[in-house]
């Protein structure tokens, strides 16, 4: 065991650093996506803005969905003017900002001067903004950390995956309980100082770390427009398109999921409320136990193969993202018009969080090992727009259903990643023959 932690631990030197600024990101993020809902949809006298449910839910499946496509532009701009660098600190600077002015709409300075619903959109968009130019630049600035058939390279994303979750993890505990039980606005506020301690440390420990970034001349530009055809962009393209619909799944997490646990799941435990934002820790906790297994089964399994690394990675996450919306309709319609038990959902957020490991960090280290260097921050946005997509379908299809039984939700889910599993097992086989081993 000691043996296998070295090996996983054993990085280039800037991988812990990168990871750590994940941490004060994911903290941010997870603070902001874990209060939302719950805040949009909270009565105006105790902070809230009192949206309705169905509104809720695609407000904020648009929101979220609009933060992860913005990295495709971040990806660009990056490549093209100012580099990764630069755009992860603009980036950090933008995500601050907007928890900040989030916290100033949930204040009672906010709702007695009648600004709240501008100041929680002027958050939004400051968010969006922020995320679009740090999600995929922070992910092209730890490529750039590996040499070319440098096998550390998986296990490198994982490690950069686990500072993400425990971000994620640390969030409902610090941001989210203090949202919920001290009034929103220090939720936010909470929210906001993380990542400005995160992007302190980035800036003080990351001096010297990064080649200095050169802007592309004409015969560079030349060299991307050629580099559409490469069989690495070609591979990574289909990736991101079935990923895409894979993500409606995986991204219900603080939206359908956070308020499904807030009225359908029984909260008290051995006499104890629990706060409905500490669920969406479980997703983080089991990614930073399971992190780092799921990534030796990989570095196992893939030399075994006779298929597509790549594509047998989102294969094995969309099947059982499948089958744990299939458990929750079993769940939810045995449970009729009672609450559910919270083991159901502690065993779905495993099934799924395992879904998540197959496809989303190996899917990362693909991209870095696979694309073509002048078009890497393009193609890590598109990576991270799958996550927008899956934002947007997961928050329009729970804002159209809100008014019918979950199951009936769950069910369209798992029956929309059955049939993408299906097809996309079908066509592996010609997506070899024509990319080879892309």
């Amino acid at each position: 065991m000691a043996g296998f932690a070295k090996k996983f631990f054993d990085q280039p030197r800037g991988v812990m650093l990168i990871a750590a600024t994940e941490f004060w990101e994911r903290f941010s993020y997870y603070g902001f996506v874990g209060l939302a809902t719950l805040f949009m949809a909270a009565d105006p006298a105790t902070g809230g803005l009192g949206m309705d449910k169905g509104f809720t839910l695609k407000l904020f499946g648009i929101a979220v969905g609009m933060m992860f496509m913005a990295p495709s532009l971040g990806g660009w701009i990056a490549d093209r003017l100012i580099g990764p660098y630069l755009a992860v600190i603009l980036g950090c600077l933008g995500l601050a900002a907007a928890n900040f002015l989030l916290a100033a709409a949930g204040s009672p300075l906010g709702h007695a001067s009648g600004m709240e619903h501008g100041l929680f959109y002027a958050g939004l968009s400051a968010m969006i903004a922020g995320a679009g130019l740090f999600k995929s630049n922070i992910s092209s600035l730890l490529g750039q950390l590996f040499a070319s058939g440098d096998r550390r390279r998986q296990d490198g994303f994982m490690l950069l995956y686990m500072g993400v979750n425990l971000g994620g993890f640390a969030a409902p505990y610090g941001a989210g309980t203090l949202g919920e039980r001290a009034g929103w606005s220090w939720g936010f506020l909470t929210a906001g100082i993380g990542m400005m301690i995160g992007l302190a440390a980035f800036l003080w420990l990351s001096r010297g770390r990064f080649p200095p970034f050169i802007k592309p001349n004409a015969i560079e530009s030349a060299a991307r427009t050629g580099a559409w055809r490469d069989p690495g962009t070609r591979l990574v393209l289909i990736m991101v398109f079935f990923t895409a619909i894979y993500m409606i799944g995986q991204q219900t997490y603080a939206g359908v999921m956070n308020l499904y646990v807030r009225d359908r799941v029984a909260k008290t435990i051995l006499g104890f409320d629990v706060p409905t934002t500490w669920f969406l820790s479980l997703n983080p906790l089991i990614v930073i136990l399971g992190g780092p297994f799921v990534s030796r089964y990989w570095a196992v399994r893939d030399p075994k193969s006779q298929r597509l690394t790549a594509i047998n990675k989102i294969l094995t996450g969309t099947v059982l993202m499948a089958l744990s919306y299939a458990l929750m309709v079993v769940v939810d319609a045995g449970a009729g018009s009672g609450l559910v038990a919270p083991i159901w959902i502690v065993i779905f957020y495993l099934i799924i969080t395992l879904a998540e490991l197959c496809v989303f960090p190996t899917g990362l280290a693909e991209i870095s090992q696979r694309a073509p260097q002048q078009l890497m921050g393009v193609l890590m946005g598109l990576w991270v727009f799958t996550m927008g997509f899956g934002s947007f379908g997961a928050g329009w299809l729970g804002g159209s259903l809100a008014d019918r039984p979950s199951w009936v939700m769950f069910a369209v889910i798992a029956a929309g990643g059955a049939v993408s599993a299906v097809v996309l097992f079908a066509i592996e086989p010609t997506i070899r023959k024509r990319l080879g081993s892309a």
